[in-house]
């Protein structure tokens, strides 16, 4: 039976989100059976099937926000969506996009997640769109990121490592998932499934960190 048939519990989904979240801590060959025994992706549609509220932190500008931004019956609430813009803009060169609506998704049901398992839910976000001029001066910047399309944010969880999170999200499949430990963030985006890794050099001489490129690919930053 799915998630998503109406005779679903609540305990099931409960249930379902637990031994995921085993599977994740445990490995990902355990993950990926798990995967195919629990079909997530139907968890995240009964997941998406309500109100759609998320609070999110810019410690740049020093905000935080509360929205809504797709109401169930009603579709997509047009005033929680610009503020969804609003607080990934880019801070620096206080430029604002419409964003991508399946990273707004993304972000909510990482949110779900945390919640549905007892963890820390605040999500703070470094860096949501950019510029292209914006990613033009960062060092390690994809030129064609997804940054700028809207469609990624680089996120961290007071409370949640790097390498859980990022297990999180891998477990979730929505895109693409950077580790960044030593800048103590992970990137999220909704473009292709992949993953890859900013290892650190310790070799004296050596760069302080170089990328480790898991799965390659142009667009992955």
């Amino acid at each position: 039976m799915s998630a998503s048939s109406p005779g679903m519990s609540r305990r099931h989904v409960l249930t379902a989100f637990a031994a995921l979240g085993a599977a994740l801590a445990m490995g990902d060959a355990l993950a990926t059976r798990i995967d195919v025994t629990l079909r997530p992706r139907h968890l995240h549609a009964r997941l998406l099937n309500r109100d759609r509220h998320l609070r999110l932190e810019r410690p740049a500008s020093g905000e935080v926000v509360t929205f809504c931004y797709f109401r169930k019956g009603k579709g997509w609430d047009l005033e929680g969506y610009r503020q969804g813009c609003r607080i990934l803009r880019d801070v620096k060169y206080r430029s604002t996009v419409k964003v991508n609506v399946k990273l707004l998704d993304l972000l909510f049901l990482i949110q779900a997640w945390l919640r549905i398992n007892q963890l820390p839910t605040r999500i703070l976000v470094n860096s949501g769109y950019r510029t292209p001029q914006h990613n033009a001066t960062l060092e390690g910047a994809a030129r064609h990121s997804l940054h700028i399309r809207g469609m990624a944010a680089d996120i961290r969880i007071p409370g949640v490592s790097i390498e859980r999170l990022g297990k999180l999200v891998r477990g979730i499949g929505a895109g693409g998932v950077g580790f960044y430990p030593s800048k103590g963030f992970i990137h999220v985006d909704v473009g292709r499934v992949r993953s890859w890794r900013v290892a650190e050099l310790v070799e004296p001489g050596q760069e302080e960190w170089a990328l480790a490129v898991l799965d390659q690919g142009e667009n992955f930053a």
